[in-house]
């Protein structure tokens, strides 16, 4: 048995108690505080269960009665309980003559707690029943181990639901989604709504939220899985379990794992709000997922040297052809500089295509992207890392980007691109994107998990190549370095990163691509013609 010590002069130290002064020393109580010998202000704090010898002793300083100290005493642990993910276990061995009938030299069982005293109470049950199936086994009995008591329970009874909390499924709906303190776009609602109605047609919208077991919950899982893309646009008059069956039978391909989880995300997301308003007493899906064959690093792609080549020498990008070209006045600035952006700067698509005037800006003589979200204005960003300061790239000043910006800026416009319309759900980036796409097909770019976001990955293969650090990389990006696009306390410390630094960084970014030597300040050279050429 230890000692440790923790005081404003004694810290981090620890000596053995002999056992002749052990057997001279007070049996404490829990938590009970021994005056100290050698000054009044000293005391000796224990803490102990009822399961071990208890020692205790008094402690002196050797200062003045001022000084306050204390001494924490650590028992060992119960021997054959153990945590597993938080949860204690119970292991025992099994005796030596036992270990052929049963074919395992130990016997583990959960205690179902997270508690140690609980674990503890528990625990006794547990060995009780175990010991009697070993002399069991020995007079013949079977080798599976049956327990004969449930775990005794540490937990209040859950009060039974009242009649006027038996909601239905679309009831259940109506009120998660009208729920005040829940903010949402109209496009997230719509989402939402579309998993309402998959999961009303397939259970029915009169069912009991209390009635709707594990196995509903597949019964829902199962027909989303065979659900094709875009189901309700080409079938509109069907029902998601009527398309669902038609899409089996005609082997019709279905919609993408992450799309099918993306449902039944949100159908537990209402379900846990169901059971913190007290409305449910379990969320029967969680958990309940399709196994997506594509690893998360995989889903997107950077774009290769080749694509970049043939991206950047289509019609769009015709001022690009003459390396002598000093300045660019394209026909249409949007086609021509929210790929450039994207490329040089990392911003996502919407982030540039919803761009005011005022969302670049001079910062300590550095012109600068700013992303915001501003609600006024209809701007948002993807999560809260996603607001940063970007320094313009060099490349962006050459193609003349703030010439084009001052113009947007001496006609009044407030929109950075005016010839991009807003889609039914205010987001600019929507036409623009379907453009993009028929563009990468008819100009020969177009290869599997590549996208307009393959822009994203190509700055920040760059960022590496560059030698940026990772957490530079990151404030430049809008990345916040978790899954769940979260900050952290850490990133709220601190100012961030000076202009300057990431100017530097920014400055680092380079493609060895021949359309864009003219704004890299380089001379052309040859023009790669193939696609699957890559970096």
């Amino acid at each position: 048995m230890r000692w440790s010590f923790h005081s404003d002069r004694v810290s981090n130290s620890a000596f053995e108690v002999s056992p002749s002064r052990r057997a001279n020393l007070p049996k404490p109580s829990r938590n009970e505080h021994l005056a100290d010998a050698g000054g009044e202000a000293c005391s000796t704090s224990v803490s102990h269960t009822d399961h071990f010898p208890h020692v205790a002793t008094a402690c002196s300083s050797g200062q003045s009665s001022s000084v306050a100290c204390g001494t924490t005493v650590y028992h060992k642990r119960l021997r054959g309980i153990w945590r597993r993910g938080g949860i204690w276990q119970f292991r025992v061995r099994v005796p030596a003559d036992l270990v052929a009938v049963i074919g395992k030299s130990h016997i583990n069982r959960t205690l179902g707690t997270a508690a140690y005293p609980d674990a503890l109470s528990r625990c006794r049950t547990v060995a009780l029943e175990v010991t009697d199936w070993f002399e069991a086994l020995r007079a013949g009995g079977s080798t599976s181990f049956r327990p004969s008591t449930a775990l005794p329970s540490t937990q209040a009874p859950r009060r039974p639901m009242s009649d006027q909390h038996r909601i239905t499924l679309a009831e259940a709906w109506d009120r998660y989604l009208t729920d005040p303190s829940s903010t949402r776009t109209h496009k997230t609602t719509l989402a939402y709504e579309t998993v309402r109605n998959v999961v009303v047609s397939v259970l029915g919208a009169e069912t009991l939220v209390a009635d709707v077991g594990r196995q509903d919950c597949r019964r829902v899982l199962d027909t989303l899985r065979h659900l094709p893309p875009n189901y309700g646009k080409k079938w509109p008059d069907m029902t998601p379990p009527a398309i669902a069956a038609m899409a089996v039978r005609d082997g019709l391909r279905p919609m993408a794992a992450a799309n099918c989880n993306g449902y039944m995300t949100r159908w537990a997301g209402m379900m846990n709000w169901l059971v913190k308003e007290e409305l449910a007493d379990r969320n029967p899906c969680v958990g309940l997922r399709v196994a997506d064959p594509v690893p998360v690093r995989d889903k997107r792609r950077p774009f290769s040297t080749g694509q970049l080549q043939r991206i950047f020498t289509g019609p769009p990008f015709e001022a690009l052809r003459n390396p002598t070209t000093t300045r660019f006045n394209p026909p249409c600035p949007s086609r021509f500089y929210v790929p450039l952006i994207a490329l040089f700067s990392g911003l996502r698509q919407n982030e540039i295509c919803q761009q005011t005037t005022d969302d670049i800006a001079d910062i300590d003589g550095v012109p600068c992207f700013i992303v915001k979200s501003d609600p006024t204005c209809g701007k948002r960003v993807k999560t809260a890392s996603s607001e940063r300061v970007v320094p313009v790239h060099p490349a962006l000043v050459r193609a003349g980007l703030l010439d084009h910006h001052r113009k947007r800026c001496s006609s009044g416009g407030s929109r950075m691109w005016p010839d991009l319309a807003l889609d039914r759900f205010g987001y600019a980036s929507a036409y623009f994107s379907k453009w993009f796409a028929r563009y990468l097909a008819q100009a020969g770019a177009k290869l599997d998990r590549t996208s307009f976001h393959s822009f994203r990955h190509c700055f920040r293969d760059s960022l590496r190549a560059g030698g940026v650090e990772r957490e530079l990389a990151f404030a430049l990006g809008g990345w916040s370095g978790s899954r769940s696009g979260t900050v952290s306390i850490g990133d709220l410390y601190g100012s961030g990163y000076p202009i300057a630094a990431l100017q530097d960084a920014i400055s680092r970014v380079s493609y060895d691509v021949d359309a864009l030597r003219p704004l890299l300040g380089e001379s052309s050279s040859s023009t790669p013609d193939s696609c699957a050429t890559s970096d």
